[in-house]
């Protein structure tokens, strides 16, 4: 069955790993932090249900959100100047999805898709030296599409691919690529691992955010629908 189409909460939490660059120097710096999530999801339109009951072959997710990211300080310049991020957004999700069955033994279903979000998001930059600390408020957005290949009824890989906006004069946009591993050990319970990378971007001022890797596990919670 997968996770497309299934009525569930999720916990997550992981390690981020960042590099940052001083551009006027070239001066690179990798600290660690941390990230989590809490997550509602539940399927509006589900393939052989209700209004798609004739309708196999499609269905539609929404789901509510909660987000937290902490990078610890990135030093430069013998550790005089530093700059850390804390951020925490909120916000809801759609997505829409095909759904392909076989009846093969492995492989037992192809799901692609695609996922809009918009929320709003709460950001901490702190500095030290010639960094100012800062406090911004702003809309965010952003949409992406991946695949979700059930392998067995119970185990699912699905890679994706997602773009972020947001409404804040000079904040960047960027991208990020990642995958997720999930297995149902039944209708109630879920154990998921997974990797997002970051593409970085680019700032006005004398930062550079190089890249991005966030390593972590989730806890699903399922409920019958």
């Amino acid at each position: 069955m997968g996770n497309l189409g299934r009525m569930y909460m999720s916990v997550e939490g992981g390690v981020n790993t960042q590099k940052g660059k001083l551009v006027s120097t070239g001066e690179t710096n990798s600290p660690t932090g941390a990230q989590a999530a809490f997550v509602i999801n539940a399927p509006v339109f589900k393939p052989g249900v209700n209004a798609f009951r004739q309708i196999k072959w499609a269905g539609v997710d929404v789901s509510a959100f909660f987000d937290y990211s902490y990078t610890n300080d990135f030093k430069f310049n013998d550790d005089a100047d530093s700059l850390s991020f804390t951020q925490y957004s909120v916000g809801a999700a759609v997505t829409p999805y095909l759904n392909f069955e076989t009846t093969l033994p492995v492989f037992k279903a192809i799901k692609p898709f695609g996922m809009a979000y918009a929320g709003y998001s709460w950001s901490d930059f702190s500095g030290e030296g010639t960094y100012v600390s800062d406090h911004t408020n702003y809309f965010v957005y952003g949409v992406g599409a991946g695949v979700e290949v059930v392998i067995i009824d119970n185990l699912s890989f699905t890679p994706m691919w997602k773009w972020h906006g947001n409404a804040e004069s000079g904040l960047p946009t960027y991208q990020t690529v990642g995958a997720d591993l999930s297995y149902w050990f039944t209708d109630q319970f879920c154990f998921s691992v997974y990797w997002t990378h970051s593409f970085g971007y680019k700032t006005d001022g004398d930062f550079e955010l190089m890249h991005g890797d966030i390593i972590g596990a989730k806890f699903k919670i399922g409920f019958m629908r």
